[in-house]
């Protein structure tokens, strides 16, 4: 049985959907929401380049929930992208934590329980030395590919 939070009641955006301007029904950035037990936060992509489906993305630096695809190895996971691509200059939900789906970087592969860490742009790579764990393979994940993960944002 699914579980829906009531806070806040999402009279805009639904979890699918992105927009580039925001109107009076729409969420904040920043805004936390739970569905079926995965939890999201809404974000604005301030970056470069859009933001596909089970790709991560990283805080911007330019302020709040502003993010990026652009990614370096280990870097801090903001979210995961996970039902609609998040366009440049457009807001969306990302996955903070809950099952969905890695992509895995090219010449990268996960047995089923490895940890996983974030690659560069937005790829996925097994965790290891000091990088931080953004999630777990639930399956195999052969290289260039994607598979189920289980992610935990910090």
């Amino acid at each position: 049985m699914g579980y829906y939070s009531v806070d806040p009641v999402r009279f805009g955006i639904p979890l699918s959907g992105t927009t580039t301007s925001l109107g009076a029904n729409d969420p904040e950035i920043g805004t936390r929401a739970v569905a079926d037990g995965n939890e999201y936060v809404f974000a604005y992509n301030a970056g470069n380049s859009e933001i596909p489906p089970n790709y991560g993305a990283v805080l911007s630096a330019a302020s709040g929930y502003s993010v990026t695809v652009s990614s370096v190895a280990g870097d801090l996971l903001a979210g995961v992208c996970v039902n609609a691509t998040i366009a440049t200059g457009a807001y969306g939900w990302l996955l903070t934590k809950g099952f969905s789906t890695a992509e895995m970087a090219d010449d990268y592969s996960a047995a089923a329980g490895s940890l996983l860490a974030l690659a560069a742009d937005g790829e996925f790579d097994i965790a290891s030395g000091a990088v931080p764990v953004c999630g777990k393979a639930m399956g195999a994940i052969a290289s260039g590919v994607s598979g189920s993960a289980y992610f935990s944002v910090v």
